[in-house]
């Protein structure tokens, strides 16, 4: 409901100020004939951007906005210079450009603080008020609101201004474990303002309704539901919140009353606000009635659709918040680079005067090769630290979340008695191996992460390989039955001079790998053998082998891009460039073979014996 309240306030305080077009051809007869103060001529231009405004010209908006700014600052009008900037503001504002908005917004603050202008103040901080509700930043948007409502307050009794920002402070303030308090703090505004009939009782409704379902008073939130409801089906109000009626289809699945929740899911549906966090909420709900009917499948399909559509709403939520975080480095950066052409234009200049000079010409063009090898190796490195950033997030953000939220599901649904034993058990067993693999992608990704933030130093002692490796495939043989494939351990007895953790990592990471990449009925082999000093194990499988393209990409992270195994396991291929890290460190190499088909083997080498370092 909250991400709704910014619009709703928007909204109501603009209802009714759509101007005609022969008002705006009156006004711009009197710009052009009437002889005008540049006083009068910019207070005119603003009004002229105004109603343009909610004529949806944004073009003509603009324009007369940028002459009444350029006309103040011409002319020392700080007032109109500030009303330029309000009016500008609003204008981005409306179109859904969040950082110019906020920018010419604090271009007017800095003014009327300096002249004290309070009525300007309030307008501003209102604004910046409904601005930071809309990308839901709720500190900065509860800043303003307690501006706004100290302004209010020295100003008189303005009953509208007050309540707007106890309304933003209302949907904000309070935390999930906090509804007694906002329960109390919405229903003394409900009896405090509903008597006065204002523009907002709407809202007030809403939320009351909100809070009780969120506290489990379905019977409580029905009134206040309703009253919502009639009023905008009654056309009193001009925007319909499509989330009142997913509140009410909740409310009656609370209350086991099926035929009323339909009704209202259905209504949601068909509203004209049925945007993707309301299709989230009806799946949500969908799945509630579904399992209050016993249709527990159809319950938890529909639960998984809810699930995952949140995946992509948070996704999308991020991107407005994080605007906001960058808008004072967009300032930075934008000062520098007139700091940047400032420089050029000297530096051209100095060019024009010593052209003449063959020896400075070869000077400056060796020194603009130089910087631009180093500023091309940066950009280089810079855009593979992103691209491995944006693969970890990846891995955290689908391949972890995803089976932890299926297994989160059913636990959900099974504990509130909405699946019977044979379907838990059946989905349980369906999303076991996910399981699995996540846990073993954890693994992998907590090791590659130390290492990248620690720089790992190995600890290197004497140790048996046999008996490491055997309690390794020992833990495997399970997945290895699962799959029906015979996993052997021919490792030899010998001593090894390495980190023995790291050397467990390798061989589970590789012996995993062989088992999802070899089909039911095949064999996988771990092997060893003495070369120069050296210890080589072997993991050698009867699998699918790789093609020369996924080969070349290999133990590369920003490239590695993992195939599905033969029972369509997942992977990002993060194992394998740990298991370089891993035997690089430990002063051994990692190298295969692979053919369609037939299989691929994987080896590495680690030292038998200490190696003094110089």
């Amino acid at each position: 409901m909250n991400k709704y309240i910014p619009y709703l306030l928007f909204l109501c305080i603009c209802t009714g100020l759509t101007a005609q077009t022969s008002k705006i051809d009156s006004l711009e007869q009197v710009l052009v004939s009437a002889k005008l103060n540049n006083l009068e001529k910019a207070d005119l231009l603003i009004t002229i951007s105004r109603e343009y405004r909610w004529l949806d010209d944004t073009a003509s908006c603009r324009k007369y906005a940028m002459e009444a700014l350029m006309l103040a600052q011409k002319n020392g009008l700080k007032t109109m210079e500030g009303a330029a900037y309000v009016t500008l503001g609003t204008h981005y504002l409306l179109i859904g450009q969040y950082y110019p908005a906020h920018f010419n917004y604090k271009k007017a603050e800095k003014l009327f603080l300096v002249m004290n202008d309070k009525e300007w103040l309030y307008k501003v901080y209102h604004n910046l008020m409904l601005l930071f509700g809309m990308i839901n930043d709720n500190v900065n948007e509860l800043y303003y609101a307690g501006k706004v409502l100290e302004i209010a307050a020295d100003r008189g009794n303005r009953t509208d201004e007050i309540l707007v920002a106890q309304i933003t402070i209302g949907t904000t303030r309070f935390n999930d474990d906090e509804k007694e308090e906002a329960l109390a703090y919405w229903l003394e505004m409900y009896h405090t303002y509903i008597p006065q009939n204002t523009n907002y009782n709407h809202i007030i409704e809403l939320n009351c309704g909100n809070i009780y379902l969120q506290m489990n008073r379905p019977r409580e939130a029905l009134p206040y539901l309703h009253r919502f409801r009639e009023s905008y089906e009654s056309g009193k109000l001009g925007v319909v919140i499509s989330e009142a009626y997913i509140y009410l289809a909740e409310a009656y699945a609370m209350l086991h009353r099926v035929d009323s929740a339909e009704y209202y899911l259905k209504k949601a549906q068909e509203s004209p606000l049925a945007d993707d966090e309301t299709k989230r909420n009806l799946y949500r709900n969908r799945s509630a009635v579904e399992a209050i009917k016993g249709n527990y499948q159809t319950a938890f399909e529909n639960y998984m659709k809810y699930h995952y559509m949140s995946d992509s709403i948070t996704k999308e939520g991020t991107a407005d918040i994080s605007l906001l975080s960058n808008w004072f480095e967009l300032e930075q950066k934008n000062a520098i680079n007139q700091i940047l052409q400032h420089e050029k234009h000297k530096q051209h200049c100095m060019i024009m005067i010593l052209t003449g000079s063959l020896v400075m010409i070869f000077i400056l063009l060796a020194l603009s090769v130089f910087f631009y090898r180093i500023t091309t190796g940066k950009n280089r490195e810079l855009k593979q630290l992103h691209t491995v950033k944006d693969k970890l997030f990846s891995v955290v953000a689908h391949d972890l979340r995803n089976p932890m939220g299926a297994l989160t599901s059913i636990l959900k649904l099974a504990n509130n008695g909405m699946i019977d034993a044979e379907t838990q058990a059946r989905l349980l067993n369906e999303i076991s191996t996910r399981v699995e693999d996540t846990y073993g992608l954890l693994d992998n990704l907590l090791h590659w992460s130390k290492s990248q933030m620690q720089g790992m130093v190995p600890s290197s002692a004497y140790f048996n390989v046999q008996e490491e490796s055997r309690s390794v495939t020992d833990s495997l043989q399970n997945m290895a039955k699962s799959k029906m494939i015979t996993l052997n351990n021919s490792i030899q007895n010998h001593q090894a001079y390495a980190d023995r953790d790291m050397f467990a990592v390798v061989v589970r990471n590789l012996t995993t790998n062989a088992l999802k990449y070899t089909s039911s009925g095949g064999e996988v082999t771990l092997a060893s053998e003495l070369s120069d000093g050296m210890l080589i194990i072997s993991v050698k499988d009867s699998g699918t082998g790789m093609t020369q393209k996924v080969q070349n990409k290999l133990f590369q992270l920003p490239d590695t891009k993992s195939q599905r195994g033969t029972n369509n396991e997942s992977g990002t291929g993060l194992g394998l460039v740990l298991c370089a890290d891993f035997v690089k460190i430990n002063g051994g190499s990692i190298w295969f073979n692979s053919e369609i088909g037939k299989g691929s083997t994987f080896y590495f080498s680690i030292p038998v014996k200490r190696v003094e370092r110089k």
